[in-house]
C-alpha cells in the first residue's frame, strides 16, 4: 500500500533525488576524466621507457 506524500514533501524529495543524481553524474565524469588522463600518462611513460631501454641497449 502506497502512503500518499504531502505535495510539498514530494517536491522536496524530488529535488533531493535530482541533486544526488547530479552529484553522482559529476563524480562519474570526474572519474572518467581521471581514467583518461591516467591512460594518456601511461602511454607517454611507456613510450619513454621504450626509448630509454633502446638508448641503454645501444651503448
Amino acid at each position: 500500500m502506497k502512503i500518499p506524500f504531502h505535495p510539498l514533501a514530494t517536491i522536496v524529495y524530488r529535488a533531493y533525488l535530482r541533486a544526488r543524481l547530479t552529484r553522482y553524474t559529476r563524480d562519474l565524469q570526474t572519474i572518467a576524466a581521471q581514467r583518461e588522463n591516467d591512460f594518456q600518462a601511461e602511454r607517454i611513460l611507456h613510450r619513454e621507457v621504450v626509448m630509454v631501454r633502446s638508448k641503454l641497449q645501444s651503448l
